[in-house]
């Protein structure tokens, strides 16, 4: 009985951990492309406005290479995103059309910058490590999604997973 329990424990651990740290990869070369009037700002803004973000401030280039590990000249067709600009918030959403070739390293990139977060804040505001742990990394054919979001320990899951349905909601079916 214990040895069952602990393999159904260990396989929900194991689901839970990959459900949480992002979404099923689509193939490089996917063609999935965003609806007639999306684009990837249409979708930031709209998850700013539905979840909410600290203080937020606009991600430019530099910040791309060297807080997003991202070279907006060699990774990507196109970005938008916004962090918070203060030490007390994980906040972070950034929204990026990978050029196809690249995709895989923009998601690794923003898997270092989720895990950054994480970190920075591992022993720091406890709601806001909670916040960074439930980070996601979220992938749609070449578009790449960091969402690190959440107004309170009581809804980070749903703030979350509504972002994810705005993301969605952006792709035609």
């Amino acid at each position: 009985m214990k040895k069952i329990f602990a393999v159904l424990l260990s396989a929900a651990l194991c689901a839970g951990m990959l459900a949480g740290c992002g979404s099923k990869p689509a193939a490089s070369g996917d063609s999935t492309e965003m609806k007639e009037g999306q684009t990837i700002q249409t979708v930031v803004d709209r998850i700013i406005d539905e979840v909410g973000i600290a203080m937020p401030a606009e991600i430019d280039d530099t910040l791309m290479k060297d807080v997003f590990y991202i070279d907006p000249e060699k990774d990507v067709d196109e970005y938008y995103g916004q962090f918070a600009m203060v030490n007390v918030s994980a906040d972070n959403l950034l929204a990026v059309k990978a050029k196809p070739e690249q995709k895989d390293a923009v998601i690794e990139a923003m898997g270092k910058r989720l895990k950054d977060v994480q970190a920075s804040f591992a022993n720091y505001l406890p709601d806001q490590s909670e916040k960074a742990q439930k980070g996601r990394v979220v992938d749609r054919g070449n578009y790449v999604f960091l969402v690190i979001l959440g107004e309170s320990p009581e809804s980070f899951d749903d703030d979350l997973d509504r972002a994810v349905k705005i993301i969605d909601e952006a792709f035609a079916a």
